[in-house]
């Protein structure tokens, strides 16, 4: 199988595949399946332009994954970073390459427009993604301990 290709997505042509995609992440990390509210949470992204999705997009058109990167500001560096909020294959896709090109798009992404770093974080028992971030460069934080602040509609 070769690579697909990564581009960003297309709202009008787009829509069903990548939320589909992303209510999978969802479910793949314990929360319940909701395609409507992934539909709305996509549709605002692409319409806002508020963050950046690169999908992986098969020969035949069939989106098989994807990045979702958010931009913030580093007042340490003083520059732009970016914040790999979500990067997801599906599963008959993996161990194919597509997770690391995605991760290549995002980084190339970031580069061009000058940020300082990505970063991303993932579950603690998630050690394949651990590998393939580790295998593209990224380092787990020595500086930083990560503390979140819940609210009640949050996961």
């Amino acid at each position: 199988m070769s690579l697909p290709t990564i581009e960003e997505p297309r709202l009008e042509t787009d829509l069903e595949a990548l939320s589909t995609l992303v209510d999978a992440y969802r479910v793949f990390y314990e929360c319940p399946s909701d395609l409507p509210a992934a539909r709305h949470f996509v549709r605002q992204r692409l319409e806002h332009a508020d963050s950046r999705f690169f999908v992986a997009r098969t020969a035949t058109g069939t989106l098989v994954g994807f990045a979702h990167l958010l931009s913030s500001l580093d007042t340490l560096s003083l520059r732009p970073i970016g914040i790999l909020e979500d990067i997801y294959v599906a599963e008959i896709y993996r161990k194919a390459g597509i997770g690391g090109t995605l991760l290549d798009a995002a980084s190339a992404y970031a580069r061009e427009r000058g940020y300082a770093r990505l970063t991303l974080a993932t579950a603690h028992q998630n050690r394949e993604a651990q590998r393939l971030y580790l295998a593209h460069g990224y380092v787990p934080d020595q500086r930083f301990r990560s503390f979140n602040l819940f609210f009640e509609s949050g996961a």
